[in-house]
C-alpha cells in the first residue's frame, strides 16, 4: 500500500545492533491504516526486531521511525502508547491480578495510574475481554490459567488500548485452533475500523489468508513486500526458508504445506 506518510507507521533505512552484531539492516516499510500486514521469516530472521523498532522499543544504529510525519523521537511514552499498541512475544506474569484488571492495564495511556476507570475505559475493557473470549475469567488471578488462557488475557490488553496501530509478535503461541481463527478474524474486523495490525507468525497459511500484506525478512534484511499473494510464494520461501512447499487451496482456502529441506 502507498502512503503519503502523513498518515503511516514508516520506518526508513533502519539498522539496529545487538551485542555489536547487526540483526535488522536497511529495514524501510510503511503502514497506512487498516491494513493487516504479516511479518514473516525464519527463526533468527529479524522479525521481533522489525516489530520492536516499529513500535519505538529498539534502539537504532541509524534511520529514523515516523507516525503520522512525526518522529517516535519526539512523541511522550503516553502519546505513543494512545497511538501504537505492542504485544510481545514473552507471556510471563509475576503478579497475581484478576484478569479484568490485567486488561484494564491497556488503559492506562489514556489516564493517570491511580485515577478510576471512567465510563469509557470500562467499556473498553469489557469490549475487549469480550473479544477475547475471557469473561468468564474476569475474577481469575491471570496466574492460574492455561498458557492458551493467558495469551488471550494479554491480547484483550492490547485491544483495550484501543490503539490505531497494533503491533504483535507471535500472538497465535499457545492458542487452540479455534482461537486461532477467532483472533485472526478480530484483527481483521478491527482493520475495517481504520485500525491497522502488523502481526508477525509463523504459520504462512494464517498470514496467506488474512494479510493484505507481507513483508518477508531474511537474514536481518526485507527481502520482500508486497500483497501476501505475490510474497508467500514456492520460490521466495525456498529463498528465505530453504525448504520446497506447496503453496495450493483447499476447498477455497490458502494453504502452504512445507514438502521437503533444501538445506
Amino acid at each position: 500500500m502507498t502512503t503519503d506518510g502523513k498518515h503511516a507507521l514508516r520506518a526508513t533505512s533502519v539498522d539496529v545492533a545487538l551485542g555489536g552484531q547487526i540483526v535488522l539492516q536497511d529495514f524501510s516499510a510503511s503502514i497506512g491504516p487498516g491494513e493487516l500486514v504479516a511479518v514473516i521469516g525464519s527463526n533468527g530472521a529479524g522479525k521481533s526486531t522489525a516489530l520492536k523498532v516499529l513500535a519505538g522499543l529498539a534502539p537504532r544504529e541509524r534511520g529514523e521511525v515516523m507516525l503520522d510525519g512525526v518522529s517516535l523521537d519526539g512523541l511522550d511514552r503516553r502519546a505513543l502508547g494512545r497511538a501504537v499498541a505492542y504485544l510481545p512475544q514473552e507471556r510471563a506474569v509475576y503478579w497475581p491480578l484478576a484478569v479484568e484488571r490485567v486488561v484494564a492495564l491497556g488503559r492506562l495511556p489514556h489516564k493517570t495510574f491511580s485515577a478510576a476507570d471512567s465510563q469509557r475505559d470500562r467499556a473498553a475493557i469489557m469490549a475487549a475481554m469480550a473479544r477475547m473470549d475471557v469473561t468468564q475469567l474476569a475474577q481469575r488471578p491471570i496466574v492460574t490459567l492455561s498458557g492458551g488462557e493467558r495469551a488471550r488475557v494479554l491480547v484483550a490488553r492490547a485491544l483495550a488500548q484501543e490503539a490505531r496501530y497494533l503491533i504483535a509478535d507471535e500472538p497465535t503461541a499457545g492458542l487452540d485452533p479455534v482461537h486461532s481463527l477467532h483472533l485472526f478474524e478480530e484483527f481483521k474486523r478491527l482493520t475495517t475500523d481504520g485500525v491497522s495490525v502488523i502481526v508477525a507468525l509463523h504459520d504462512l497459511s494464517l498470514a496467506l489468508r488474512y494479510a493484505d500484506r507481507a513483508l518477508l525478512l531474511a537474514g536481518g534484511k526485507c527481502i520482500a513486500d508486497g500483497p501476501a499473494a505475490s510474497v508467500i510464494t514456492r520460490e521466495r520461501l525456498a529463498e528465505a526458508f530453504r525448504i520446497d512447499a506447496i503453496v495450493t487451496k483447499i476447498e477455497g482456502l490458502p494453504v502452504v504445506l512445507p514438502s521437503s529441506s533444501l538445506s
